[in-house]
């Protein structure tokens, strides 16, 4: 039969081969234990369990556990939900010795994951391998590979952990189970145990140090290793900045909310100045006026928006286009502050957004303190919390966002107006939209 255009097999029959009628449960007479297997099949097949096709592969379902013994496990068969069938078993094959039906259900497993593309027959290998080692035979190499092959199966059905389980028994009963080392570090891989994979393929390769497939994980394993720890200290670091951040933060009793003007959220940048720590910001100037905006991208929180404004509007600089009738000079300006633009985020939901924007792929939980943290309580403003407050040219950055209702919308927004425009007495009475 060709194993690639292998299609479902049927179900089990009625009666069961060991005789059982699923009506009556009438058990026929023993009958003769399997021959023994050919010294080809307990070759490449009976270790490996990789091979290709085999005889009679279409009636590899007879031996499948009945339903009358499936407990809702099937996915995975052991000693325990497999003793019941055993028993019934061991009614065929009462004229052999333990040894020979541990080896006869090792080569029906083997068989069987000659058609490992259906899992029908991967289970079926399961239940063989199983039922060997439920023969308890004192041979430590057969009870090696069936653990062995027992493991390899269970890596195509994807259950790591009992794979890892049956390989590690199986180097433990024999040391020098090389396919058991490596179905070890497979499942350990996939278990993301790396250190444990990376020890199981220097063992593997001390027995055969040039096995490809060997070498091939270990390099993967160390590679992960690598780009783990690598990960880990850039982690360490940003969760050192982002903890120093929120400090900062807190001394200077700075709250954070969502932005409002469509330029997204620009947390400021920390550095070391003489051994004092400043914060710098990206502030956004609006002129509602014409809805014209400047920005300064480095905004030294010690220094006062008089110093910028000087820059900006000093002499020597050039008008603002917009400003036909002259009204924006130097000592016509006014800038105010929007109170409460937004809802402060909590300190925590500050510090997953920097964690975030760190591109930390580990959380160890919040590291803002307690009596930092807030609850959410909606997203929106009383707007008669809301009102425009002029700024004193002369404060600091630092100074004015400092103010108890004063939550900084994504970053710092400043409104510009003029005392000799007529926009301004609207502008304070709220008759303008954004």
């Amino acid at each position: 039969m060709n194993a690639d255009a292998l299609t479902t097999p049927q179900s089990p029959a009625v009666t069961t081969e060991v005789g059982v009628k699923m009506s009556s449960l009438h058990v026929e007479g023993p009958k003769k234990a399997p021959e023994s297997p050919s010294s080809a099949a307990a070759g490449a097949a009976a270790d490996g369990g990789d091979g290709g096709g085999g005889d009679n592969a279409g009636d590899a379902d007879k031996d499948l556990l009945p339903a009358l013994f499936w407990d809702g496990t099937e996915d995975w068969i052991n000693e325990d939900n497999c003793a019941d069938f055993a028993a019934l078993q061991s009614l065929k094959y009462d004229d052999t010795t333990p040894e020979e039906r541990a080896e006869a259900y090792k080569t029906k497993g083997n068989e069987a994951l000659k058609y490992k593309q259906n899992k029908i027959y991967v289970r079926k290998a399961v239940q063989q391998y199983t039922l060997g080692l439920m023969e308890r035979v004192e041979n430590p190499e057969l009870n090696s590979t069936l653990h062995s092959n027992r493991a390899h199966a269970a890596l195509l059905l994807g259950n790591m952990r009992k794979a890892l389980e049956d390989a590690k028994e199986a180097v433990r009963l024999n040391p020098n189970n090389v396919k058991g080392w490596f179905r070890a570090a497979k499942s350990a891989f996939g278990l993301e145990k790396l250190e444990e994979c990376a020890e199981c393929c220097q063992e593997g390769l001390k027995l055969e140090k040039s096995n490809r497939d060997m070498l091939a994980l270990s390099k993967a394993s160390k590679k992960k290793i690598e780009t783990r720890t690598e990960q880990t200290n850039r982690d360490d670091a940003s969760r050192i900045t982002v903890a120093s951040f929120l400090t900062e933060t807190s001394k200077r009793r700075l709250e954070f909310g969502p932005p409002i003007m469509g330029t997204g959220e620009r947390m400021p940048e920390l550095s070391e100045d003489d051994g004092e720590t400043v914060m710098t910001y990206w502030v956004l100037f609006v002129y509602p006026e014409s809805m014209q905006t400047d920005v300064i991208e480095k905004f030294d929180e010690r220094s006062t928006f008089a110093e910028h404004l000087d820059n900006m509007f000093g002499e020597g600089a050039p008008p603002l286009e917009w400003d036909g009738a002259g009204h924006y000079t130097r000592n016509t300006l006014e800038l105010y502050y929007q109170t409460n633009a937004v809802r402060a985020h909590p300190v925590d939901l500050v510090e997953e957004r920097l964690l975030d924007k760190a591109g930390i792929s580990r959380r160890s939980g919040c590291t803002a303190p307690q009596g930092d943290r807030q609850s959410d309580k909606g997203s929106k403003v009383d707007p008669r919390d809301q009102r425009m407050v002029r700024i004193d040219e002369g404060k600091t950055l630092a100074e004015v966002l400092a103010v108890d209702d004063h939550v900084i919308p994504g970053h710092p927004v400043v409104y510009v107006v003029s005392k000799n425009s007529d926009f301004r007495a609207k502008f304070l009475a709220g008759e303008w939209e954004i």
